[in-house]
């Protein structure tokens, strides 16, 4: 497997390309935790993509994800592959930073297939970002439209 090291607040990470069964097994439950949004198509908005994960997502799918991509944190000298030593490499005041790291895995991962399959629907990843970028301006300002209707 293909290491990567990368930075995130300073701190130094690495994770491996998986192998091709490994990363088809994830991408599949990927998948399945974004069909509720998908399915609303083109209207669908960051928080519809979201509405298939739940609590139990981080131990039955991020958490699996890492352990196959062997993420480690360098600078502390764990891999990110337990509770406990996510609690060695976090704290509540640095979880963004997990987060940060696991989007770091995924797209090292899994960005080449969905860039791929968005290029079959005319679209980059650029322009799925401005597209919901755009969709949330739009739903923020309708919401802040409503509630000065309310208020008048």
């Amino acid at each position: 497997m293909e290491m990567h090291t990368f930075t995130v607040n300073g701190n130094e990470y690495s994770a491996a390309k998986m192998n091709a069964f490994s990363a088809a097994k994830h991408l599949v439950k990927l998948k399945t935790l974004l069909d509720k949004g998908l399915t609303q198509g083109t209207e669908a908005n960051a928080i519809a993509l979201l509405s298939g994960i739940d609590e139990r997502t981080l131990e039955t799918v991020i958490m699996p994800i890492m352990r196959d991509a062997m993420a480690s944190s360098i600078t502390v000298g764990v891999k990110l592959d337990s509770e406990q030593n996510v609690d060695k490499a976090f704290n509540v005041d640095t979880l963004f930073d997990f987060f940060e790291v696991i989007w770091e895995v995924l797209k090292l991962n899994f960005s080449p297939f969905f860039t791929r399959i968005l290029s079959l629907f005319g679209l980059t990843p650029e322009g799925l970002v401005a597209k919901a970028k755009a969709l949330a301006k739009e739903k923020a300002e309708k919401a802040i439209a409503d509630q000065n209707v309310k208020a008048s």
